[in-house]
């Protein structure tokens, strides 16, 4: 029996306002009766990229963006004039060209009183890690009244901050592309007491980050590469889950409660080696010792986080005062020489961990950069008795590599974790779908992880498997 033919339109219509709006629209060819009930989702998503091409000439790219304005000024009609919007993003760049319809756009989604506003104006050709500040593209009317907003994303839209008084049903705001002063962010603290998540991102005029409010419901914290005038974050939420820092190394104060369950970190900005950020981020690390998950990556494959050069830096070999909480280590790293001081410093500091991520990506190596001792690359993962961690020798159950190659460095730290692993269960070689520049293919790479499976393996338990 085919049972949505029994089902009403108001129930279809709210099963279609679970999906993506991509999905929603998707559901238009399933039968004459489903040909224009997506249109009254309750969940509109008008993304200039779903019709804008990159790799098209300009003029192509003009024409198609014409397509996507015609979209959205045939959206409006009678089926939606009762319509309540639970979510409603509009994305688009040079927005100055169509403001009369970003206009509509906005009032309409209010008219619908909608509880989640995204509003993206930036452009996909700006570079998340230059640190250029660009116009804002589009200015949110003071007169428009908003809803008893949720959540608030404005990307290069910028605002008057009086415009934040009044939302103080607010549980989650993203900024993005914009100016924002520390007065701003103070003052939408205190406004908004529901406040769960801020995300920063690409934000300037940030004199300093300082966060401190009394019963403060903030969960998660996201600073996203924003230029601030002092590299200094002093930050009390004791309700804190989720800290995600990108961005220069610098001084900070977090207090945090024993709430905290993941924290994220990327220093992939840093354009040159410094000796004192070894002891900055040793402080940073000491805040973030409850978290069960730390990620220290960067989310661009052209810039390599430094943290493993850093760590081990400054006077003596940095030891943590006390031992990290860490379940779940991921590091992107290349797996260089000059790496590996830091990657021995975090298995020696996370004695309880689980499972370590490996996610490879083409190094940043500083020219300046000397490591502590001199050692041989060669025998730093066998031979000796310093580097049997207790985490490797008790509790590490689970190793994931992802884009692995099989280099010799690999092969060598595998060694290493099989035949000391007395707790292994899996080691999970995810292949890499990249050409390694020297002949080396998926073919070659399964070859090289065909050769780790015969390591010998301290845990009888140990599986490998190649993915």
């Amino acid at each position: 029996m085919d049972m949505f033919s029994e089902l009403t339109d108001a129930l279809i219509i709210t099963i279609i306002s679970f999906l993506p709006f991509e999905e929603a629209a998707r559901t238009s060819v399933l039968s004459r009766r489903w040909r224009g009930l997506w249109r009254s989702t309750a969940n509109i998503e008008f993304d200039e990229r779903f019709f804008v091409r990159d790799n098209v000439p300009v003029e192509t790219q003009r024409v198609q963006r014409l397509e996507f304005i015609n979209f959205i000024r045939c959206w409006p009609h009678e089926d939606t004039a009762e319509l309540v919007l639970r979510r409603f993003r509009l994305r688009m760049s040079k927005p100055r060209e169509f403001e009369s319809d970003v206009q509509m756009c906005i009032s309409f989604a209010i008219s619908r009183d909608v509880g989640a506003l995204e509003l993206d104006f930036s452009d996909p050709t700006w570079d998340e890690n230059d640190m250029e500040n660009h116009e804002p593209e589009f200015h949110l009317p003071m007169q428009i009244g908003m809803p008893p907003l949720e959540s608030l994303t404005l990307f290069a839209c910028s605002f008057n901050p009086a415009l934040l008084i009044n939302l103080r049903s607010l549980k989650h705001v993203s900024f993005g592309w914009i100016a924002v002063r520390m007065s701003t962010l103070n003052d939408l603290l205190r406004n908004s007491t529901c406040l769960e998540s801020l995300r920063l991102k690409k934000c300037w005029n940030l004199e300093h980050l300082s966060i401190f409010e009394r019963d403060l419901a903030l969960k998660t914290l996201v600073i996203d590469n924003c230029n601030f005038h002092r590299e200094c974050f002093a930050v009390e939420a004791p309700n804190l889950r989720s800290f995600k820092y990108s961005g220069s190394v610098g001084n900070f104060e977090l207090l945090f409660t024993r709430h905290l369950e993941e924290a994220e970190l990327d220093f992939g900005s840093e354009s040159e080696f410094d000796e004192s950020g070894g002891e900055l981020l040793q402080t940073l690390l000491s805040s973030l010792d409850c978290a069960r998950v730390l990620k220290v990556y960067i989310k661009c494959l052209r810039n390599y986080d430094h943290v493993h050069q850093v760590v081990p830096t400054g006077e003596e070999p940095l030891r943590m005062q006390s031992p990290l909480n860490v379940r779940h280590l991921i590091l992107n790293t290349a797996l260089h020489r000059d790496e590996y001081w830091g990657i021995a410093f975090f298995l020696k500091s996370c004695p309880f961990l689980e499972t370590l991520t490996l996610q490879m990506s083409p190094p940043r190596i500083f020219p300046d950069y000397q490591p502590p001792f001199q050692f041989d690359p060669s025998r730093f993962w066998s031979g000796n008795i310093e580097r049997l961690y207790r985490c490797v020798l008790r509790t590490l159950k689970v190793v994931e590599v992802k884009g692995f190659q099989g280099t010799v460095n690999e092969t060598r730290l595998l060694r290493y974790l099989l035949y000391n692993g007395r707790a292994m269960q899996e080691l999970k070689l995810y292949l890499s779908n990249e050409a390694d520049g020297h002949g080396g293919d998926r073919s070659v790479y399964f070859q090289r992880a065909v050769f780790v499976m015969g390591f010998p393996k301290a845990s009888p338990n140990a599986h490998v498997m190649i993915i």
